[in-house]
């Protein structure tokens, strides 16, 4: 052992030795907390093989740290800290990347420590006492900030903080003074003394509360919006004749204050008082006064309760705010948006598309929108319209699935299968973490790839479909048919067919595609009792079954009713029916 490595032990014993002994100094509670046995000395290292390690690892942890690398940054750090226990600024960096990363319990230890190191300094105290308020702890957190405001004592930001915590605890009385420390410090302010105002409410000082607000008044006499706040509270206490005087000294200075319609229009419906709040409300939404989120945050909630019996708004009102609205704001996309929602709640949904279509043009880059719109497009709109609407939906989102995959929809209502397929293929590459949408999408597919006549694309994707979700009736339905017509699997289509039947006994199409699989598997006689359940459940009506039916009734020996049946379907002029069909009519015989 060298003489440096024994200089180094002994001072390491040194310091274990002297750590209990206490400062004669008076402390805080927060110190009390901090050093529980009393301060201690802190005698660093002095090896120099020590000292270059520690260097190097505390070099290599903000290095790590500046790169975004936080995972190696974390792991430097405490390298460093093993080296020289007492780097407070170690700790520091250390609970600061912990707490940043959600794990709060853990930071604690390591910022409390940092300012057990050095108690002086105002970040590892800031960050300390947020950590404390993080983990619920809020006494300590109180005196943490109280520790660090003594410190600090001209600092907004941490005086502000401390305000919170007293609040928080129902301090309200150290709260204000807090407030108050910060009001001498920065003067007047709008901010402060309306904070104020709120724990005095919290407080139940009303009498504070009210001076408070008077002092905004009269300090800024220019701005009508103390005077509404004034005449809010004096509505609140139900002061109601004190609250109408002062909405109208603000109207009357300033005739298009919205801010000053809309409490008055609260003063008439606290008054029961309905065509006058109606009135009021108008005036708010029409006057080119106040800010267009403000007016929007108003009309909320009656909206959310719009079909509420209390609700003294009627339709025809809605109606009327809303055109006063629109006009007074024709440039804002969100007031087209909520005219929208309105009108679909409504049911009317032609107006409500050329709502949601003003919106977007005003705002193309509305994603949800998009979507909702070309939904409600999709169902109420001809389908050369639908394609263009999803044409431009594609342009401005060209990585959103759905939207996508409404635009595959819209080429195939257009007959163009090549232009869907493009689109359901984009789907699938921008849908990886919509399962569900990935696996209608593949049947979709099936589909198409099966009527473009690429028979193994259609079975490779209708498989991949149902890997994803072995309960989609509809695509198990196509996949079973079509291997049945192909005549191939035979065994995998009943599998499958029979599991759609499973869930949805009652329907004709998939109860059909049961009764045929069955007869390209020559069980005819399984297949009539199937395809007549599929008759007597609505099935009697479709060309394609009417066909099915007769082609396996004639199977079973009954030649005569099988034309009769052949017959029935041709009369239905169905596209989907066979080309055979009129040769097995007039050769009465099943031709393949």
């Amino acid at each position: 052992m060298n003489k440096n490595s024994i200089l180094y032990y002994i001072i390491f014993l040194s310091i274990v030795m002297i750590s209990g002994c206490k400062s004669t100094k008076n402390v805080t509670s927060f110190e009390n907390t901090l050093y529980p046995n009393g301060r201690f000395f802190i005698v660093k290292p002095v090896d120099e093989t020590t000292t270059k390690r520690f260097e190097y690892f505390l070099l290599e942890a903000s290095r790590f740290k500046m790169l975004g690398d936080y995972n190696k940054a974390v792991l430097y750090y405490k390298e460093a800290i093993g080296v020289d226990t007492t780097c407070a600024t170690c700790y520091f960096e250390l609970a600061q990347l912990i707490f940043q990363s959600g794990d709060s319990k853990n930071a604690e230890s390591l910022a409390f420590k940092a300012v057990q190191l050095d108690p002086s300094n105002e970040w590892f105290l800031s960050l300390l006492s947020k950590v404390y308020h993080n983990n619920k702890k809020p006494e300590l957190a109180l005196e943490a900030s109280k520790f660090l405001v003594k410190q600090k004592p001209t600092n907004v930001e941490y005086i502000y903080n401390l305000a919170q915590f007293q609040y928080s605890l129902g301090q309200y009385k150290e709260a204000i003074e807090s407030l108050n420390k910060i009001e001498k410090l920065l003067g007047k302010n709008e901010f402060l003394s309306l904070e104020k105002h709120s724990v005095h409410i919290q407080n139940k000082d009303f009498k504070s509360a009210e001076k408070e607000l008077h002092s905004l008044v009269n300090a800024f006499p220019a701005n009508p919006d103390y005077r509404v706040y004034l005449g809010d509270f004096f509505t609140q206490r139900r002061r109601l004749k004190e609250a109408y005087e002062q909405y109208n000294i603000v109207i009357k200075d300033d005739p298009n204050n919205s801010m000053a319609y809309f409490s008055l229009a609260n003063y008439y419906l606290l008054s029961n008082d309905i065509p006058n709040f109606k009135s009021s409300l108008q005036k708010g939404f029409g006057s080119s006064g106040g800010e267009f989120e403000a007016k929007f945050q108003r009309l909320l909630p009656f909206l959310m309760n719009m079909d509420d019996s209390e609700n003294p708004l009627t339709d025809t009102d809605f109606e009327s705010i809303f055109q006063t609205f629109i006009a007074t704001h024709p440039h804002e996309s969100k007031v087209y948006l909520l005219y929208a929602n309105y009108l679909s709640h409504k049911g009317r949904t032609n107006e409500a598309l050329l709502a949601y279509e003003n919106s977007l043009l005003l705002d193309e880059k509305q994603e949800d929108v998009w979507q909702d719109f070309l939904f409600q497009s999709l169902n109420n709109h001809e389908k050369d319209v639908f394609l263009k609407h999803c044409q431009n939906g594609v342009k401005a989102f060209p990585e959103n699935p759905i939207i996508h995959y409404l635009t595959g929809i819209a080429y195939s209502f257009n007959d163009n299968r090549k232009e869907a397929i493009f689109h359901l293929n984009e789907v699938i590459r921008y849908s990886k973490d919509n399962a569900r949408l990935e696996a209608q999408t593949y049947g979709f597919l099936g589909d198409l790839y099966y009527q473009e006549g690429e028979r193994e694309k259609s079975f490779e994707n209708y498989q991949k479909s149902i890997d994803l979700d072995d309960k989609q009736v509809g695509i198990l339905n196509n996949y079973a048919y079509y291997l049945s017509v192909e005549e191939i699997n035979l065994d995998k289509a009943e599998r499958m067919i029979s599991k759609v039947i499973e869930l949805e006994p009652r329907n004709a199409t998939y109860l059909d595609t049961y009764a045929w699989v069955l007869f390209k598997r020559e069980r005819y006689f399984e297949a009539l009792f199937i395809i007549e359940q599929a008759i007597s459940n609505g099935g009697d009506k479709n060309g394609v079954i009417l066909e099915h039916y007769g082609d396996i009734l004639y199977k079973n020996g009954n030649v005569e009713k099988a034309v009769e049946f052949w017959i029935k379907a041709s009369e239905t002029n169905d596209e989907n029916l066979s080309e055979n069909l009129n040769r097995k009519i007039k050769e009465q015989r099943y031709i393949k």
